[in-house]
């Protein structure tokens, strides 16, 4: 079975979660006997290095590069140029599945084409998002070019078929895995940044604008915590003008601390958190509460969309809408017994899920459509 995998995503991201998806999951077919992988990474900013491991691949085309003014458009029309001659010198490709969502996915169609699909937000929050977005036209031609759609969770399928005319026999549900664990755990001591251990912390992972809820965590951190924990946020960016704004009346720019690192930092970060909280309002999948699981951190997650599917057990869920219960959810945590409770219950749930699995059904899924 030959699998072609374009440059969509790779072009995009340094990292982030969609490039993670598609780097652990094509890394892992590309070991397997009965698929030929064939990677189309073009010129990118990917972080994840393929190239490490490229002679597993049938063949492989890419280039590191590194942004400047106009490059993302540049780099855009020399992948299209590039890739429309790689793709049509093809004369035995079976599976043709774009990294992202794509304006002219109805050109390729010397196969099936499968799209993975992430989540509902661009529908379901549209007045967060710019009515002439390209990303959100890309997505609906990209659906409706598509011959068989993956979701990575069962919400996010059902929340395509409310937004989509598409027949519901073709689209597959694979959830995703966690590419952190404990052998990448640093000593608390290796931590760069000093401040972060002077006290227990709370953790909050990701971007924080709009549905993410963050306002509303910062808001019960200062109103009942911020004497006894810091709020350490990884990843999302510096704080904004408006978030330094509030936590300078807040008088809380010492304590709710903004980091970005390695995945070595991250795990050691979910290690030694009090817990995570993942206020969010809506995901597709959410990997933060697995990766906290699997690492012993207690999981405080809200109970919408897909977050349930993957904390189910294993985690506390509150409704995101209620500064109170996310204050007794927290204050819980503070009996040592019920902590530890939490921490057994995240490592049993976060075995149902792994990167293997994901693997697995999608080489099934591909299977399927071509049987």
């Amino acid at each position: 079975m030959n699998v072609l995998y374009d440059y969509s995503i790779f072009q995009l991201q340094r990292y982030g979660g969609i490039s993670r998806y598609f780097y652990e999951m094509i890394s892992c077919l590309s070991m397997k006997n009965e698929i030929n992988v064939n990677l189309f990474e073009g010129f990118h900013i990917n972080e994840y290095e393929f190239q490490k491991n490229k002679e597993n691949f049938g063949r492989y085309r890419g280039y590191k590069t590194f942004p400047f003014p106009g490059s993302g458009y540049l780099f855009d029309t020399l992948n299209r140029i590039w890739f429309n001659h790689v793709y049509d010198d093809f004369s035995n490709l079976n599976i043709f599945h774009p990294t992202y969502y794509r304006g002219d996915l109805s050109r390729f169609k010397k196969s099936p084409v499968v799209l993975t699909v992430h989540d509902m937000i661009h529908e379901l929050y549209s007045d967060q998002y710019s009515k002439n977005d390209p990303e959100m036209k890309y997505k609906k031609l990209s659906i409706n070019s598509a011959d068989a759609i993956i979701c990575v969770s069962m919400n996010t399928k059902e929340d395509l078929l409310k937004f989509y005319d598409f027949p519901e026999e073709n689209i597959w549900v694979v959830y995703h895995g966690s590419s952190l664990n404990r052998s990448m755990l640093l000593d608390p001591g290796r931590i760069v940044n000093e401040d972060i251990m002077k006290k227990p912390y709370f953790l909050y992972v990701g971007k924080r604008d709009g549905y993410k809820n963050f306002l509303m965590l910062l808001d019960v951190y200062a109103t009942r915590f911020a004497d006894d924990f810091h709020l350490v946020c990884f990843g999302g960016g510096k704080f904004n003008e408006t978030e330094l704004g509030i936590l300078n009346k807040l008088k809380l720019s010492s304590k709710v601390i903004q980091v970005d690192g390695s995945d070595e930092f991250l795990a050691s970060l979910y290690k030694y958190a009090f817990c995570l909280i993942y206020p969010s309002l809506y995901e597709g999948f959410g990997i933060p509460p697995l990766e906290a699981m699997s690492l012993g951190c207690p999981v405080i997650a809200s109970k919408t969309s897909s977050i349930p599917e993957v904390v189910r057990g294993g985690g506390i869920l509150f409704d995101p809408f209620s500064k109170d219960d996310l204050i007794r959810s927290i204050d819980s945590l503070m009996n040592p017994n019920i902590r530890s409770h939490w921490i057994s219950k995240g490592f049993e749930q976060e075995k149902k899920f792994s990167w293997n699995r994901t693997t697995n059904e999608t080489l099934n899924v591909y299977e399927s459509i071509i049987s």
